[in-house]
């Protein structure tokens, strides 16, 4: 359980305007490990806001834009691409009750104008929103304000299906209707730790069976499949089994008759003081979980743990940097994480955007085709396509160590070549050599100071950056002809490419290169192509050759023509 405090911040009298926002046309869904929004696979990689005004940033009163503004310009900055917030939260001022019987009656008089407002805005920062629509906080009496006819109320909303149909009819429907496809959605959350609110566990001073849980999560995701091109999750409170198990389509159909009414991806939370390892989505993959769909880490401490930090001091061996949490997250198949939270009261019990800031920033350096969100303001980027300076084919970058073995110094150039023959290396001394430098565990030095480590980042002259991954044994091979490579003459044999000590060539084909989600607008296969012919080359996303044939795992992959070395994204169903 997460104790929260309240952030009551005074609406502000300036309203920006922004770009009108173009309507979206294609419909969202999450595919492997990634979600695919508005037609961009992205990594969801950000904080929660969760609120600026508890339970008060829809309702009758005008929304704090000012402060929204800010934050995005926070995560945007600091490289993040999404946010969670939340609309209901626990009923206090939206939407619209009967008070003596729980129903519906419609929502406040400037709810939809405030969604529409917080959307445009993050839209126009290239970022994504999850939207929140109510938390255990409903059925939880702690000292926000509630009344106890409110509790009252609140229950028999959350118990008497009818009082579902007020809300899904009064209530949501109009919001749907109104901003229900806007593009800076990322999906429409039902609830917040709504196992918070149950008879078999939870903590909130009032509980119900979880079936009520069930039912309403079906018939609001029913919803929004009908009615808008957005996808729906919740907030599942932790990834125990019997968490996990719960949300199934099938389950969720039971609960509440409605075929449409599934998740579209998972969103579980954890907390290293009650999960431990066991329950660590940052000590496991995706898929020891066992989910039928993507996960995404929904909440976590927005600060480093371990043994000694107060509240969330970890249980024995979590221990854990921000930094390292997020790029755990990426690197083992989690389709995202957001961080708690941007405006947590008490600060010191789980960070703030401060503590969270560089662990966003270290992800988008790593894997900013990733990440980024182009859109119409704000995003200072435009879709990736193959260019003549950018093209992988046309370019190499070769490291060459000192020639003794004890030396670790050594220099790299960078060299233009239109055909690259796998037998050769060290190409170097052209007339358009730049000098390069290699990035690894956030230490910068000369190429080759790092040889043990298998993920590393060429930085160029300040403005060509590529991230690269060392490939295991196995794939250790002369690169193909036309590969963007790098050749690194090793000073030992002690490191992980073993019997060997010069001539290690890695296909870069992850962080900088171009991409694109769309077959339309990078087309893969040259105008030369002929029938039969082998040319394709897959790749996963950290850069590991898997082959020529198309893999048959669901996930996001990159795929190279080895002739005319084009290169994007594509989406295995």
């Amino acid at each position: 359980m997460k104790y929260r405090f309240c952030l009551f911040m005074l609406a502000l009298s300036s309203i920006s305007a922004f770009a009108q926002v173009p309507a979206q046309t294609t419909q969202d869904r999450a595919e492997g490990n990634r979600l695919i929004i508005n037609n961009q696979p992205i990594f969801a990689s950000g904080m929660n806001i969760a609120w600026n005004n508890f339970a008060r940033d829809v309702g009758d009163q005008a929304v704090n834009i000012d402060a929204f503004v800010n934050q995005f310009k926070q995560i945007k900055g600091a490289g993040g691409n999404a946010v969670r917030w939340w609309l209901h939260t626990d009923g206090q001022t939206d939407p619209k009750f009967n008070e003596s019987t729980g129903a519906v009656t419609g929502l406040g008089s400037r709810t939809i104008a405030n969604i529409r407002q917080v959307l445009d805005s993050a839209y126009s920062y290239g970022i994504v929103v999850s939207l929140t629509l109510f938390s255990f906080d409903i059925l939880h009496n702690d000292g926000n304000n509630k009344t106890t006819a409110q509790m009252a109320r609140n229950l028999k909303f959350m118990t008497e299906s009818a009082n579902l149909d007020t809300y899904i009819q009064n209530a949501l429907r109009p919001m749907l209707d109104a901003v229900g496809s806007h593009p800076a959605i990322m999906c429409w959350e039902v609830f917040n730790e709504p196992e918070g609110m149950t008879t078999e566990h939870g903590w909130s001073t009032t509980k119900i069976d979880h079936s009520h849980i069930m039912r309403f999560t079906n018939k609001i995701a029913g919803e929004v499949h009908r009615r808008t091109k957005k996808m729906a999750s919740t907030g599942i409170h932790n990834f125990s089994s019997g968490e996990r198990s719960r949300y199934s389509t099938a389950k969720l159909i039971a609960a509440g008759g409605d075929n449409d009414g599934h998740l579209d991806f998972y969103m579980a939370h954890y907390y290293p003081q009650y999960g431990g390892t066991s329950e660590s989505p940052f000590h496991h993959p995706a898929s020891y979980w066992g989910f039928d769909k993507p996960v995404l880490i929904g909440e976590f401490p927005a600060q480093s743990w371990g043994t000694g930090t107060g509240y969330n001091m970890a249980l024995s061996g979590t221990d854990m940097t921000i930094t390292a949490a997020f790029e755990y997250a990426y690197n083992n198949g989690y389709a995202g994480a957001m961080s708690w939270s941007m405006t947590e009261g008490d600060k010191a019990k789980f960070g703030s955007f401060t503590t969270t800031q560089p662990a966003l920033q270290n992800l988008y350096n790593k894997y900013k085709s990733d990440i980024e969100i182009c859109t119409a303001k704000g995003a200072s980027c435009s879709p990736p396509t193959p260019s003549s300076s950018s093209t992988p084919s046309s370019s190499s970058v070769t490291a060459s160590s000192s020639s003794s073995s004890n030396q670790s110094s050594s220099s790299a150039t960078l060299s233009s070549s239109s055909r690259l023959n796998s037998s050769s290396s060290n190409q170097s001394g052209s007339s358009n050599s730049l000098a390069c430098s290699l990035t690894n565990a956030g230490t910068t030095g000369t190429v080759g100071t790092a040889v043990n480590t298998n993920v590393f980042r060429v930085t160029c002259n300040g403005t060509q950056t590529t991230t690269l991954t060392w490939p295991s044994a196995a794939d250790r091979t002369p690169a193909s002809e036309g590969d963007f490579t790098i050749t690194v003459t090793r000073p030992s044999t002690s490191n992980t490419c073993t019997g060997q000590t010069a001539n290690c060539t890695i296909p870069i084909v992850s962080g900088d290169t171009p991409s694109s989600s769309s077959s339309a607008t990078t087309p893969i296969l040259s105008q030369n192509y002929q029938q039969g012919e082998t040319v394709l080359q897959y790749y996963n996303l950290q850069g590991q050759p898997l082959g020529n044939a198309k893999p048959k795992e669901p996930g996001v992959y990159v795929v190279k023509n080895i002739k005319t070395g084009q290169i994007q994204k594509e989406v295995v169903k």
